[in-house]
């Protein structure tokens, strides 16, 4: 144990510094004298659930989407959520607080990501040597997936959304899969080689992963690396492999099921802490990963929250949807005064926002299906999660496109604040089959003693004509790199 704990601490003074983000510098290897001391280091800064500190948080991520408003009851907070995040909220052009990085607005998921991905390429650069080991071939596949799971966050938030027509030439973010320093500055390598690498690194991982079934679900298994793949050939436009994971996953649940809200207690409706030992634990029946913390803004709202749901999300959910009810709490949202806000509350013992879901392979299935034509699958896969969801419901006659757009409803509907409407937006703009391009419109106010004003009506316009879909680089990515790497203008507003 003293061994690996020496080799982190080398790690961590190499690692992921305002000079070096991708400079990480493995140094030595040679405390590494097993599988198991390679285990540790995956436990002990691979997994970012399982990593120091909590500056990796991205609250940001579900204020700059159509799910959100603000909360106008009480007074202006003079510190706390609204102030770190209200410069996403409003699509600024560096919202990123250097002063403050370690906080809700902070700028180190990037350098965190790369940190997690570089011990991911210390232990693929050095397992081999343990070959026929016991544990050799899972950490080998966790590392896999490791990496891929991060790339997939990075070019998301920072790289352009995949488009097959434009990917050749349109900017990701660098990619490293050395295990050793590099001394020169990186560039960002397309979003066709980014998607690539997270192919081949997730279908690796499901290779060596073969029949695992981790104990936690802050660890992954093969079900977590078949998630992957499926939801990454879904953003490429893959239905056929989308549908094939998704069979697999079905095919050999390992535990995992739908939870019955029509079967649950009704005190499920009281509190949080219910709700979140029910359906939002780590050990929940629909767990499959729990990545990381990404907690949304849009908690605690009786009491300190500034952002509430939007009347367009709350408006898609029918009388006898048990997620939703007016003027009352309900499975997923909490009420007060007017507003709703989001069950989804950060802790070590929650599935956070970062995450694989059960209830998303039905919906990645299902939109897959209506794509392919196959509707009647389609509408079968997702009445078995709207079955689970609603006291009643009903019977789904759309086709064609309609179909498609109720199926990108009922994702909104189940995936509210769980860091995924920002990306399907996103993807939704480029859609090889069926694009729609969103304009979103954020009113702003500020306070008056305990009035509300408005102030401004902020409007973020369609992809690709408003850089506001892509994240700027913090600012020591960029100076780490020696001018390689090229930025994300987005305009001022």
């Amino acid at each position: 144990m003293n061994k690996i704990y020496t080799l982190l601490i080398i790690l961590v003074l190499g690692c992921v510094s305002c000079g070096d983000f991708l400079e990480e510098d493995s140094q030595t290897l040679s405390y590494v004298t097993s599988v198991d001391d390679l285990d540790e280091l995956l436990v002990g800064s691979g997994y970012l659930q399982n990593a120091r500190g909590t500056y990796y948080i991205m609250s940001w991520l579900d204020v700059m989407d159509d799910d959100v408003r603000q909360k106008l009851t009480g007074t202006m907070p003079v510190n706390g959520n609204f102030n770190y995040l209200r410069l996403f909220f409003n699509w600024t052009s560096y919202p990123w607080d250097d002063d403050y990085p370690n906080r809700l607005g902070g700028n180190k998921p990037w350098a965190r990501f790369y940190e997690c991905i570089e011990i991911a390429n210390l232990i693929l650069g050095d397992i081999d040597r343990f070959e026929g080991e016991e544990g050799y071939e899972r950490v080998k596949g966790e590392a896999y997936f490791i990496r891929a799971f991060w790339y997939f966050y990075l070019v998301n938030l920072w790289g352009y959304p995949y488009d097959a027509t434009t990917s050749n030439e349109k900017l990701g973010v660098p990619v490293k899969l050395t295990d050793y320093v590099e001394v020169k500055g990186f560039s960002r390598n397309t979003v066709e080689e980014c998607y690539q690498q997270i192919l081949s690194d997730a279908r690796q991982a499901i290779h060596y992963l073969k029949g695992v079934t981790p104990s936690t679900t802050y660890r992954a298994g093969e079900n977590a690396a078949r998630a992957l793949l499926a939801k990454t050939a879904l953003y490429m436009g893959d239905w056929n492999t989308v549908v094939n994971q998704s069979d697999s996953i079905f095919s050999s649940p390992k535990g995992l099921a739908l939870i019955d809200f029509n079967t649950t207690t009704q005190s499920i409706y009281a509190t949080a802490s219910s709700y979140n030992a029910l359906i939002r634990s780590n050990s929940s029946s629909e767990a499959i990963f729990a990545g990381g913390y990404a907690s949304s803004p849009i908690t605690q709202i009786t009491t300190v929250s500034t952002f509430a749901a939007s009347e367009d999300l709350l408006g898609l959910y029918g009388e006898n949807d048990l997620r939703y009810a007016s003027g009352k709490n309900s499975y997923f949202f909490q009420y007060s005064s007017g507003y709703y806000g989001s069950y989804r509350v950060n802790s070590a013992s929650k599935l956070p926002g970062v995450s694989l879901l059960f209830s998303e392979v039905y919906l990645n299935k299902a939109e897959a299906l209506a794509l392919l034509g196959r509707e009647s699958e389609a509408i079968s896969t997702l009445q078995e999660l709207r079955d689970k969801r609603m006291s009643d419901a009903g019977t789904i006659n759309e086709t064609g496109e309609d179909l498609v757009e109720f199926i990108r409803d009922e994702r909104r509907r189940e995936l509210c604040f769980a860091g995924q409407r920002w990306f399907d937006l996103r993807r939704y703009a480029v859609h090889p089959l069926y694009p729609k391009k969103t304009i979103i419109t954020h009113p702003y106010y500020e306070w008056n003693g305990s009035v509300a004003v408005l102030t401004k009506t902020y409007v973020l316009g369609e992809y690709p004509e408003d850089g506001g879909w892509l994240m700027p680089m913090p600012s020591y990515a960029l100076e780490s790199n020696d001018g390689e790497l090229e930025d994300n203008v987005r305009p001022e507003r």
